[in-house]
């Protein structure tokens, strides 16, 4: 099974995905999780972050699920996928395949901004920032819809609600 989040930066990806991840690897060895960071540096941070290089990333991604999930591997990937033709090839070539959209506001991502980069964005001080001047352009149909909205310190509902949801199997 591959769960995949997304969601556009700053709206929980990572640390709904890690927590997902460790919840479902107490019961299932065979997990791995993929974080859209993590994933370019051991691709060897060879792509910037134009929409061309985005595009080759999520190709990289949405393939390495693949491989994964077909040798029975779950994978907990947290990442955004800039394009929904990606969505929709995960969905068409992916056997239990799991999407879920974390939704935030830009007012709330802004005033997050744990890296900075709406910041750095707003003061065009860097481009190529998602929700910016690169379009989000929200999944079509993701199985889950997750309000993301509100700072939280707890996140076991959101953990469990996904689980519950994705129906994987503990």
């Amino acid at each position: 099974m591959v769960i995949w989040i997304t969601g556009i930066s700053g709206s929980g990806k990572t640390t709904v995905a890690t927590r997902v991840y460790e919840k479902i690897k107490q019961q299932k060895k065979e997990t791995v999780f993929l974080d859209g960071d993590q994933f370019r540096y051991i691709m060897n941070n060879d792509l910037k972050y134009t929409l061309d290089d985005r595009d080759t990333n999520a190709i990289r991604m949405t393939r390495t699920c693949k491989i994964l999930s077909d040798q029975e591997i779950n994978v907990i990937c947290g990442a955004n996928l800039t394009s929904q033709k990606y969505r929709d090839w995960c969905r068409d070539n992916i056997n239990n395949y799991f999407e879920v959209f974390l939704d935030a506001p830009m007012d709330v991502l802004k005033k997050r901004d744990i890296k900075g980069l709406y910041k750095r964005a707003f003061s065009g001080e860097i481009d190529n920032v998602v929700g910016v001047d690169i379009p989000f352009i929200k999944p079509k149909n993701p199985d889950l819809i997750i309000d993301n909205s509100k700072d939280l310190s707890d996140f076991s509902g959101i953990i469990e609600t996904i689980i519950d949801s994705s129906k994987i199997l503990l």
